[in-house]
């Protein structure tokens, strides 16, 4: 009888063992992948790679480092791909992917390609060949579909009417000759109140730092999809002194999610904690993910940042001005 009790207990503790097995089996199974694609355009002026300025390839790199390093996002799992220099109407590699960060060029800068997702325009900015506008339809659906786009500093800038068009749907705003500026100097950015409650500022603080902001972009007033997170002061620049003007916006209409960020021109702003969480933030955001409380944090070591290069623009430093 004892033997028959033991036996009963053994046979009942392996049962249990086998729910727990298949439990939490079933629950890894459950965790969701989310997939991050950083395409990096050429790096085609302000000097050569490290000069410190413009850096595409290795601002993208950075940020790939620390999303792959992220410490604190839970119930996820985060795949990360890069690509430099992509100039292929290739939705194939699209395809399964959760959020395309681009840091390029605007599309219409140069007659070779600049921007990852667009040719350039050549003699015709109204419209595409057919290729490119059949490429373009499947991007478009993807999006739709819910792979977020979020674009950084000139790439913000289109002069294609058809990529207008596109970005006027998967953002909200856009930029317009003689209205949008990108002045250079010493910013003094600070969270839009309204937009507070937001996840992409999500312990996201005032910062002051040195930048080319490329800003005041055209919008539609009221739009119930965007939301305007920064707005930027700048009092002494290459441009003049400028009234406060929107810098940074996120959309989503129907969980197609947009991002645009006009900053990223000094490749040393990412040692800024807080430019840095939101630009982190705002990756994680794009691609669906829930942004841990407080912000990303990341363990991303040696990432090889350093302080920004004396240059022509410390002119622009305003008496007192202190860079946090």
């Amino acid at each position: 009888m004892i033997v028959n009790k033991k036996l009963q207990l053994v046979r009942a503790a392996c049962m249990l063992l086998l729910i727990v097995s298949i439990s939490i089996t079933a629950s890894a199974q459950k965790v969701p992948t989310k997939t991050i694609y950083f395409l990096a355009g050429p790096k085609d002026h302000a000097g050569p790679e490290g000069s410190g300025r413009h850096e595409t390839r290795r601002d993208l790199l950075v940020m790939q480092r620390c999303i792959d390093s992220i410490s604190n996002a839970t119930g996820v799992k985060i795949v990360t791909k890069f690509s430099y220099m992509r100039n292929a109407l290739d939705i194939e590699d699209l395809k399964g992917v959760d959020a395309i960060i681009v840091e390029c060029s605007a599309e219409g800068s140069s007659k070779e390609r600049a921007h990852p997702l667009f040719p350039p325009s050549g003699d015709n900015t109204r419209t595409y060949d057919k290729a490119t506008l059949a490429y373009l339809a499947q991007l478009d659906s993807l999006h739709k579909a819910g792979m977020g786009i979020m674009v950084l500093h000139w790439g913000i800038t289109t002069t294609n009417q058809k990529a207008t068009q596109y970005y006027l749907s998967w953002f909200g705003s856009s930029s317009l000759s003689g209205y949008t500026r990108n002045p250079l100097g010493y910013w003094e950015v600070k969270p839009i109140e309204a937009a507070k409650n937001h996840p992409i500022l999500r312990g996201v603080g005032p910062f002051n730092y040195k930048d080319e902001i490329f800003s005041r972009m055209v919008v539609n007033p009221g739009d119930p999809y965007r939301t305007d997170l920064l707005t930027g002061t700048i009092s002494k620049s290459n441009q003049g002194a400028s009234e406060p003007l929107g810098i940074a916006t996120a959309y989503d209409k129907n969980g197609a999610r947009g991002v645009l960020w006009g900053g990223m021109d000094y490749h040393s702003a990412l040692l800024n904690e807080n430019y840095r969480r939101f630009v982190l933030n705002a990756i994680l955001w794009t691609a669906g993910i829930e942004v841990p409380k407080g912000g990303v944090k990341t363990n991303a070591k040696g990432l090889q940042l350093s302080a920004s290069k004396p240059d022509e623009f410390d002119r622009l430093k305003p008496e007192g001005f202190v860079l946090k």
